[in-house]
């Protein structure tokens, strides 16, 4: 199956799913057009409604030429997603070569060449040891693990027990602690600045646009972000603690100064925050200092608060149209709430929901009511189960 298959195959809207078999991989299904029960895999349902020929299944003779041609830009769609998913392959930092050496097999010396032969750095295979710390490195950075996971000794003999056969790297010990937080980080830092100059060269000529947001870190940390967004493509500035400070209109304003000084006044074009009120007053200070940046809010938080005024309207006196219009809304997403609490609490009634049905239920987050809808629309879909 293809990587868009692992996630959510976009064909499966138009079909069925009934429960799945046991043995094999492939599923029964129903689909939406025929009303006929398949069996078979999602290679099946691929073929059967985009008409592909010998997959072992009948083409959908009710498929029309809209709904072919519906079926196959979701198919490509999610097919160019998933390639664009995919992690881009960065160079290593102060690498000597193109590619990384080949660690299994043995290096071979010309025994003509009294450079080669003579060299110690070469004898040592010095360079393939530190590329081996610099991918190891890269590997604690992207996947955030601890540096103190370098002192676990079982991740050490792994990797000596790895490299123990290959005379390139024979007796390798991998980067510790110290080195893991101080040099290697260091290193790869200054190189993924290195590989970002080129964007940052297109922002004299084409601007650059500044996107500011908070988040709440695993530690309950007030944690903004800054990233620079242009054409080239966006770009992550930095992430600025908060903890202890009081978040008034002056403090954001003045972070908004900094970074606005750091990357260029004169490449920016506007700042980007939420809708919230200090934000706001932020974003006008920001065009005071700045005549010639605009502030402008959010979409995404705009039509957030749009989405918490349909799905939690309140009933005050300025709000009370939007109430008496949606208020069956928020009773209907009480009812899941308290539907979803009290099977996901009763170990009992959590092993029979599982046996009826394939999908899980969802949690709503508190701060994004989109979750609700999506909530809602995940119980229309495990409604025969429940």
């Amino acid at each position: 199956m293809s990587a868009i298959d692992e996630e959510r195959p976009p064909l499966w809207k138009y079909v069925t799913k009934l429960n799945k078999d046991e043995g094999g991989g492939n599923v029964s299904f129903t689909c939406h057009h025929r009303r006929i029960n398949y069996k078979g895999s999602y290679s099946r349902v691929k073929a059967h409604l985009l008409k592909i020929p010998n997959k072992g299944i009948k083409k959908c003779p009710k498929v029309t030429v809209e709904d072919l041609a519906e079926m196959k830009k979701l198919f490509d769609d999610a097919e160019t997603r998933a390639k664009d998913s995919k992690p881009k392959q960065v160079s290593l930092p102060n690498s000597r070569s193109h590619a990384l050496m080949d660690f299994s097999s043995s290096t071979s010396f010309d025994v003509h060449s009294k450079k080669r032969k003579g060299t110690i750095q070469n004898a040592f295979n010095n360079d393939a040891r530190e590329d081996m710390n610099r991918l190891i490195g890269r590997m604690f950075y992207s996947a955030e693990l601890p540096f103190n996971f370098a002192k676990n000794p079982h991740f050490i003999e792994v990797l000596r027990r790895a490299t123990a056969n290959s005379k390139t790297l024979s007796g390798y010990i991998p980067p510790g602690y110290n080195q893991l937080r101080t040099t290697l980080l260091q290193e790869e830092k200054n190189h993924i600045g290195k590989l970002l100059d080129p964007i940052k060269s297109t922002w004299k000529h084409n601007g650059v646009t500044i996107v500011s947001y908070g988040w709440t870190d695993f530690q309950r940390r007030p944690i903004i972000n800054f990233i620079a967004v242009c054409e080239s493509g966006p770009m992550f500035l930095k992430a600025i603690n908060c903890q202890g400070e009081y978040k008034d209109k002056v403090f954001i304003a003045n972070l908004l100064k900094e970074t606005i000084n750091e990357v260029g006044a004169d490449n920016v074009v506007q700042v980007i925050t939420d809708n919230a009120p200090v934000c706001k007053s932020a974003g006008l200070l920001i065009e005071t200092h700045f005549p010639h940046i605009f502030w402008t809010p959010c979409v995404f938080h705009t039509l957030n608060l749009a989405l918490k005024n349909i799905c939690a309207a309140k009933n005050t006196e300025a709000n009370a149209e939007t109430f008496a219009e949606c208020s069956w809304i928020s009773d209907i997403i009480s009812d899941a709430v308290f539907v979803r609490k009290f099977i996901m609490t009763h170990p009992m009634r959590l092993t029979m929901f599982n046996d009826h049905n394939k999908l899980k239920l969802l949690t709503v987050a508190d701060t994004r009511f989109a979750s609700s809808v999506i909530m809602i629309q995940r119980f229309v879909h495990i409604k025969e189960g429940l």
